[in-house]
């Protein structure tokens, strides 16, 4: 899926409004372009492909009857685009004193605390700052909704309270950019690493906030150079780890990546791994941390955006949806069209490959290797498919 940052933009949809037999349609076709259908059904209606807004035919036979399909008889079609999810992320970033920290580190001795003044030219933080800088003014990460706060807080360091309030509230890029830009700047290093409670404050505020925007997805960025320092006993990785993994399960979920700025923080990958985003992206400094810290960024970006859950559009005026009429494929970015088989009612993604509804009913979600693929593909597109009867798999035996 293109990284367009309103995750997934690639949506099309095609509406059968009276299609009325069911369709297992081979289509072959690329999106934008036309795209020809051959179906077979009960009715004898094939059903029509429209990807990117062009036209579409089809052949249809059937049981009880065949014949060529035309647009204005059986299945009489209208296009309309999928609804985008919007993506926010929701930056805490260290900027503790040993982001002062010079850049490359020393291999032999790695700098865990403020070396004090006078200091590099480039450290850490020069780094890091830059790195944040070139994301925010990114123009690949237009419709991007972020917002940013910093630890440790100069007023109670230890309180989660003190990081629940952000410095630049989310909104939407390239809007936000000058007040995120204006906040990474003015940034100072110092102090300890309040770990457990900036993380907390982070989450609440994420969860706060999508709970108030319930069509967005939403995800916390954390960014650190150190492991707890500081507070009291329950500011420790594993307290931080717990933290995520209630935040993942949690009613919406939100997603912790952990962006480890320095060496030697392998641990910081088990908050990643309870924050559902698998492990930390970890910045080596005793190499090129400037272009490692641009390829973690990007990463983050496109695994946030480019997901497995599509929002069904709404069907055309004086219509309803029905949930036994809806179907759906996937167009790679070399052209191949794959008919996406539904999960059978009652299992959890059991086919490895098919898609599902969300339990509200409003959502697509894609399924295991299906879903892998998505993502690895920033060139394909899904669409969804109105008015013939939805076609059910089987697990496999």
């Amino acid at each position: 899926m293109r990284a367009s940052l309103v995750a997934p933009v690639l949506v099309g949809l095609s509406v059968a409004a009276a299609c009325s037999g069911s369709n297992t349609s081979q289509v072959d076709g690329s999106a934008g372009s036309a795209a020809s259908a051959n179906g077979t059904g009960t009715g004898g209606s094939g059903l029509i492909l429209n990807s990117g807004g062009s036209s579409a035919s089809g052949n249809g036979t059937g049981s009880s009857g065949s014949g060529t399909f035309d647009p204005d008889a059986a299945c009489a079609t209208s296009s309309a685009n999928g609804e985008p999810i919007p993506v926010d992320l929701y930056f805490m970033v260290d900027i503790t004193g040993s982001m002062n920290c010079p850049v490359p580190d020393d291999p032999k001795t790695v700098c865990e605390v403020d070396p004090m003044p006078p200091y590099s030219a480039t450290t850490r933080w020069t780094v890091e700052s830059a790195a944040l800088s070139a994301f925010v003014n990114d123009p690949q990460n237009k419709g991007l909704g972020m917002g940013i706060n910093f630890f440790p807080s100069q007023k109670n360091l230890c309180a989660a309270a003190s990081y629940v309030k952000p410095n630049v509230e989310i909104a939407t890029l390239p809007g936000a950019a000058t007040a995120l830009d204006t906040a990474i700047m003015n940034q100072t290093p110092g102090g300890y690493t309040p770990t457990e409670p900036s993380l907390d404050g982070a989450l609440q505020h994420a969860t706060a906030w999508a709970t108030a925007h319930p069509t967005h997805k939403v995800a916390v960025v954390y960014a650190t150079d150190g492991y707890p320092k500081g507070c009291n006993a329950d500011n420790t990785i594993t307290a931080a780890a717990a933290l995520a993994a209630t935040a993942f399960k949690g009613k919406p979920s939100i997603s912790t990546y952990v962006l480890g700025v320095g060496p030697n923080l392998s641990d910081l990958n088990s908050i990643a791994a309870s924050g559902g985003t698998t492990k930390a992206f970890l910045i080596d400094t005793t190499q090129n941390a400037a272009s490692q810290l641009a390829a973690a960024l990007a990463s983050i970006r496109t695994t946030a955006v480019v997901g497995c859950t599509y929002t069904i559009p709404a069907p055309p005026q004086g219509q309803t949806l029905d949930p036994a009429k809806v179907n759906v494929t996937y167009t790679d970015s070399k052209g191949k069209v794959t008919n996406v088989l539904q999960d059978p009612a009652g299992t959890a993604c059991a086919m490895g490959s098919g898609w599902q509804y969300s339990a509200d009913g409003s959502q697509i979600n894609l399924c295991g290797s299906l879903c892998t693929a998505v993502k690895a593909d920033p060139g394909g597109s899904l669409q969804v498919l109105f008015g013939c009867a939805t076609v059910v798999g089987s697990p496999p035996k």
